[in-house]
């Protein structure tokens, strides 16, 4: 007898997981969102130049703070960065619907109104443009975790996975570097490294401050011979390679 009532558990164990796999790609895209985050999941090489990786500088603006009580991303931005530097003619940049209301008050601080992006994509949608121009390039961001938990958590409802690519956060890299700050925000940094906020709060505008900042966090880490990806994995204390997913 319990073999069977084991066996009986086993099979619907099986279903319910067939049933999953088979869902998942019914949303238009997944099958192609899931090769790209593949893709995107490689580990670099502990010994590869920092200035050698290509890095993807992402941001966004959501309604909100709460993406699992539905809060929404309104805006992605993003810039390339090689060669330690941001490459302004290798950028993305769209609005997204929420399907939801905007905050007043989001939209006093990034200009973006319901009628600019009644028009415009669901996120899901520009996902699947941005998971291609995102690649297997390094993933960079200040308080990047904030951003993922939203691309994620999306990502996980149309194609069940989620961004698994190498990521660096310009907030614990200053928190390293500059030990005693007393503040660690965006605007702090931007001011303490000289770059003009031009463009702050919104997504594009704030993936190519990041870019800038980070530009100047790796000459600071060259100076200090943290010059490979295993080097500064050290330097932060914990494996870049392999983070938890947000």
């Amino acid at each position: 007898m319990p073999g069977k009532w084991l066996a009986k558990i086993k099979d619907g164990v099986s279903a319910l997981a067939d049933q999953v796999r088979f869902d998942v790609p019914r949303h238009p895209g997944a099958v192609q969102m899931r090769e790209c985050l593949t893709a995107g999941a490689g580990k670099p090489d502990l010994d590869t130049p920092l200035n050698k990786l290509r890095f993807v500088v992402a941001d966004t603006e959501t309604t909100g703070f709460a993406p699992h009580r539905g809060d929404e991303v309104i805006e992605l931005g993003a810039v390339v960065l090689e060669n330690g530097r941001p490459c302004p003619k290798q950028s993305f940049h769209r609005l997204v619907n929420p399907g939801r209301d905007i905050p007043p008050v989001v939209t006093a601080l990034t200009g973006i109104t319901a009628e600019q992006v009644a028009e415009a994509d669901n996120l899901c949608t520009v996902l699947q443009d941005f998971l291609p121009f995102m690649d297997n390039a390094c993933l960079v961001g200040h308080q990047l975790g904030f951003d993922l938990e939203f691309l994620n958590l999306k990502l996980r409802q149309f194609c069940g996975a989620t961004i698994r690519n190498a990521r660096f956060d310009t907030l614990v890299v200053a928190q390293r570097l500059y030990p005693n700050l007393r503040s660690y925000s965006l605007d702090t940094l931007l001011e303490m490294h000289g770059i003009e906020p031009a463009g702050r709060h919104t997504a594009l505008g704030d993936a190519w401050l990041t870019a800038r900042l980070f530009s100047l966090q790796l000459e600071l880490l060259d100076v200090m011979r943290v010059r490979t990806v295993g080097e500064l994995s050290a330097f932060l204390t914990f494996d870049v390679v392999s983070l938890p997913n947000a």
